[in-house]
């Protein structure tokens, strides 16, 4: 009796705090919707409804979304990154502080933050703090966590020492900014994304942003330049080419593995407007990484279907050497993937352009190796320069020209030591690995299409970062993301989905989607 009591005492008062709670966020749910009707009311009846205003509005609705279900913020910086484009759009204001003078949300010249910044504190502080307010806060730590952490902690330790030896603090701050997305990108996405919906609504966002942008681009090509290049060397920033690549890969991998036509459909239209945008932004590294990821794709195509790889890679490969051969000597916009190719295997054909920044990435890399084996343990810490011992030719329209070489992947040592380039080693490897594991794993569908292209980013990413600057705001949030899909797919994936309801009664009784495959080595232990 006594015990009955108490059972339903402890209930009554668990009912009560659930609708404390239900009350309490609903109330702040129509205050925060409130506000900012009021808001867009005085800006319409003041008549102050610029473009400025409208962008301030949308950012507060951001917050009101992030607030009312974390999950929404990775939709949100994910798509607001990934759309904006500084060579495009140089008053695009997401990934700039509130103290960047030519952003459109400039607040004041001491705030040094950004509206992704604020977004990616937002979306942990809501996350965590919902799970305390319901007392089941459940914190997934995946195969890459504690490597990523690792790799955090070297960055960390860099900065340290950069600026105790007396580098620039607000250099070095910079310098650092984007590995924090990247750790912290990961960890939010590989908790906040608990289903297979929510896994393709956030590659779905990352598509529509890189579209967007190209239709920008289109627009820039087309009528600025009046379809015109000579003299540009590129229309958008460094990375775009690479999450380009992505879309051109999801294409081609959703035919591999089973999805809608309708889908399938509209990301090949899609890729045909971003693919004019892909050429005009001239980026060698781009073009190679993208040959390099096909042939992988190639692999995967021959597992899936062998016949339809017989027919589709002989005649594809016959036809990039035809490409190659007609466009080796054009230096015009159909010719750039050839001579990003002559380029390489070729250098003393290239054009004189090519020519000189081949010779400028060499001489560059003699002055950072040579700065490697003075400081082998330690590199020289962010916000310090690297010596110059053979002078290179004049970039200084590049601001941190004597801090970030274009070699991104010896940037790492030369800032964080060797500690912290075997850190990333493993973190790249292993992600790779896990990646490869996951779509081994993936039921042939949708899901494993996802896989391979996460998968195939981080090779792109990080055989580009070789030849060029790849530690940028945009493309850490997007490898963030990818990293976050792959060390929790199989955790998504593994959860039962029940089969959606027949909509007619003619139809055949559905069947729920598969789930994870076993891992080929216990089959052939089995």
């Amino acid at each position: 009796m006594i015990l009955d009591v108490v059972a339903n005492s402890l209930n009554e008062h668990t009912v009560r705090a659930r609708v404390w709670r239900a009350r309490l966020f609903s109330a702040g749910w129509l205050g925060t919707t409130l506000l900012l009707a009021l808001l867009m009311g005085l800006f319409m009846v003041r008549g102050e409804a610029s473009v400025a205003s409208l962008l301030w509005l949308a950012y507060l609705a951001g917050i009101v979304a992030i607030l009312y279900r974390p999950r929404y913020g990775l939709y949100l910086i994910i798509f607001l990154a990934l759309v904006g484009d500084a060579s495009l759009m140089p008053w695009y204001p997401f990934v700039k502080n509130f103290s960047s003078r030519e952003s459109l949300l400039f607040v004041n010249d001491a705030l040094v933050i950004s509206p992704m910044e604020s977004y990616l504190v937002l979306m942990l502080i809501s996350w965590l703090g919902r799970g305390a307010i319901q007392r089941k806060i459940q914190f997934y730590v995946s195969d890459l966590f504690w490597p990523a952490m690792l790799f955090l902690g070297f960055a960390i330790l860099g900065l340290i020492y950069g600026l105790g030896t007396g580098g620039n603090p607000n250099i070095g701050l910079w310098e650092i900014r984007p590995i924090f997305y990247l750790v912290l990108m990961m960890i939010l996405t590989s908790n906040l994304l608990e289903r297979r919906e929510h896994v393709t609504n956030l590659v779905w966002a990352a598509m529509l942003a890189i579209f967007v942008e190209s239709l920008v681009g289109d627009w820039f090509f087309l009528v600025t330049l009046g379809a015109s290049l000579g003299g540009v060397q590129a229309i958008t920033e460094h990375g775009a080419a690479i999450h380009m690549n992505t879309m051109f890969l999801l294409a081609m991998a959703l035919w591999i593995f089973d999805s809608t036509p309708a889908r399938r459909l509209l990301l090949a239209l899609m890729s045909l407007v971003v693919m004019l945008t892909y050429i005009a932004t001239q980026r060698r590294a781009a073009f190679l990484t993208l040959a390099i990821a096909l042939p992988l794709l190639a692999i995967f195509l021959y597992r899936q279907n062998r016949r339809a790889f017989w027919v589709l890679v002989p005649a594809g490969g016959i036809i990039a050497l035809a490409y190659i051969a007609t466009f080796w000597n054009n230096p015009g916009a159909l010719g750039l993937p050839a001579q990003a190719v002559k380029s390489v295997i070729a250098q003393n054909q290239a054009s004189a352009g090519d020519q000189a920044s081949n010779i400028y990435r060499e001489i560059e890399n003699v002055n950072t190796g040579f700065t490697i084996h003075q400081h082998p343990l330690t590199g020289v810490g962010f916000g310090q320069k690297f010596y110059f011992i053979v002078p290179l030719p004049d970039i200084s329209f590049f601001l941190w020209w004597e801090y970030m070489p274009h070699n991104s992947i010896i940037w790492i040592w030369l800032k964080m030591g060797v500690g912290g380039f075997v850190a990333m080693l493993y973190l790249v490897g292993l992600t790779l690995l896990v990646g490869v594991r996951v779509l081994l794993r993936m039921p042939r569908d949708e899901m494993s299409a996802i896989a391979l292209v996460a998968t195939l980013y981080v090779v792109m990413h990080f055989i580009y970062a070789y030849a060029d600057i790849s530690w940028d705001a945009q493309s850490m949030l997007y490898m963030g993301m990818m990293m976050g899909i792959l060390a929790s797919l199989e955790r998504i994936v593994a959860r039962p989905v029940p089969p959606h309801p027949k909509r007619w009664p003619w139809q055949p009784d559905p069947v729920p989607p598969a789930g994870l495959l076993p891992i080929p080595n216990e089959v052939e232990r089995g």
